[in-house]
């Protein structure tokens, strides 16, 4: 390669990496009242790194220490706070607890059923670091992080509805109950409008009981005429969990077909995802609890791991990226500086697949799997300078020597990348939560680190080394310098 094309090369590189680098760190005003915000701003944090909401649900019959003092200072219900029994940090009512002041065993069996029915609901939204726990024995607190696909209320208070599942007419008279006789799964779907709905996979006895449902539903509805003058039949079908209508649709025919498509209007996959855990939670009739769940307020809450976490890890990972180019340049100096423009493609492309992959979140666990990772990139590229400066050192000429240096590294690198790959798809595919995400960046930084080792550092290796005359000393080999092609 000639060095007019070298330093081009170079040039157009380091004008991209700056690029990517400013996007990814920097913000900036577009055309009013438009505002760009760095890519790194966009990656979604788990309550260890990024703080998030929490909320406490309150059973029906347990009220707070502030709900209880409001009874005890008001003028008509005074007489109220005396049926309440004080249990930590709530109060119990009398249809809670007996005489005895033993809690109630029918409340009791209900209450455990309501916290692991909740369990399982917020772990189908598969968030990182969330948590779901009893607090005082008989409240719920539930700890998400930040997001914003979906409205917090609606998500807390539509994850802590209670009862059976159900389709409707206008009426809210029950048209269907969804079980899992009837229904065998529910998952999210997407109409022809870009909106998110609800796909109902029915068994063959909720298939038939769905177009006796709909067919009813069209029957009993009034028709209505079009501007061609031409009739048609429509009616408004509704989704309940309880008493609590969480989607609409429109029915404009009897469906008779195994899998059905019942659009809910969402803008968000999320929103949608929330309806999915909630309804798929009551098919079984062993998870419909009856028992009213009451989240009144939400909260924000700072990372678990402190309230700067995000920007010490940042820091830590730059003082490590500092050390680790200075060790390069010096240790290596010419290939050192071709590993530092790798690390740097590396650690960009990083930045934006967390920022653009909206499904991806980042924990702790995410972080060390972003070490492993950068650590896989640098040490084999180490192993690569390693086994180049032996091979020279046996009299073989540079060209010679990086040739056969490589050759040598490839297949190692390419076993232990292959290796850490199916290790982290495998743990993606049957984790959830913070696990999963920790897998699932695993999964992209081993792609990353493969490609960049494999394929950048080596790349920006041989543009680099075309400019020095002292090809030798660039690459910081000793031997007399006799042939440099």
């Amino acid at each position: 390669m000639g060095k007019k094309k070298s330093v081009a090369l170079i040039v157009i590189m380091v004008i991209v990496l700056a690029g990517l680098a400013f996007i990814s760190v920097a913000s900036f005003a577009l055309s009013s009242p438009n505002y760009f915000t760095p890519l790194i701003s966009h990656i979604q944090l788990s309550t260890d790194l990024g703080g998030g909401y929490y909320t406490v649900y309150y059973p029906e019959g347990v009220i707070s220490q502030e709900e209880y003092e409001l009874l005890v200072n008001s003028d008509t219900d005074s007489d109220a706070a005396e049926t309440y029994t004080r249990h930590k940090g709530v109060y119990l009512s009398d249809e809670v607890v007996d005489a005895n002041g033993t809690v109630r065993e029918s409340f009791r069996t209900e209450f455990d059923t309501a916290f692991r029915v909740m369990q399982e609901r917020f772990e189908g939204k598969n968030y990182s670091g969330h948590s779901v726990k009893l607090q005082d024995d008989y409240t719920i607190r539930v700890e998400i992080p930040y997001t914003e696909d979906e409205t917090i209320s609606t998500l807390f208070d539509t994850l802590g509805s209670s009862g059976a599942a159900y389709f409707a007419d206008s009426s809210g008279n029950e048209m269907m109950e969804l079980t899992s006789d009837s229904v065998s799964g529910v998952s999210i779907g997407i109409g022809t409008d870009g909106n998110y709905g609800l796909i109902f996979d029915f068994t063959s006895d909720g298939q038939e009981e769905f177009a006796d449902a709909t067919s009813t539903l069209i029957s009993s509805s009034s028709d209505s005429s079009t501007s061609s003058g031409l009739t048609e039949t429509s009616a408004t079908m509704y989704l309940y969990v309880g008493d609590t209508a969480v989607l609409q649709t429109t029915i404009e025919s009897a469906l008779n077909q195994p899998s059905v498509y019942v659009g809910g209007g969402f803008e968000s996959a999320a929103a949608a995802d929330t309806i999915v855990c909630l309804v798929n939670s009551a098919l079984d009739e062993d998870d419909v609890f009856d028992l009213a769940l009451d989240a009144p307020e939400y909260y924000e809450f700072t990372p678990t791991m402190g309230e700067n976490a995000g920007l010490i890890v940042a820091i830590a990972f730059g003082a490590l990226a500092l050390i680790m180019a200075i060790y390069s340049i010096i240790r290596y100096k010419g290939m050192g500086l071709a590993h530092v423009f790798g690390f740097i493609t590396f650690g960009l492309l990083f930045i934006i697949c967390l920022a653009l992959l909206g499904t991806v979140v980042l924990n702790m666990a995410g972080v060390l799997a972003i070490l492993i990772t950068a650590a896989l990139m640098c040490g084999f590229d180490w192993y690569a300078f390693k086994n180049i400066a032996e091979e020279f050192a046996t009299g073989k000429t540079l060209t010679a020597s990086i040739k056969a240096g490589y050759n040598r590294s490839i297949a190692l690198t390419i076993d232990v990348h292959v290796l850490v790959f199916a290790a982290a798809l495998i743990l993606s595919f049957i984790a959830t939560g913070a696990v999963f995400y920790a897998a699932t960046i695993l999964v992209i930084g081993t792609l990353l680190s493969a490609a960049c080792t494999l394929g950048v550092t080596r790349f920006f290796f041989y543009v680099l080394l075309a400019l020095p005359k002292r090809k030798i000393a660039f690459c910081n080999f000793k031997r007399e310098e006799t042939e440099d092609a």
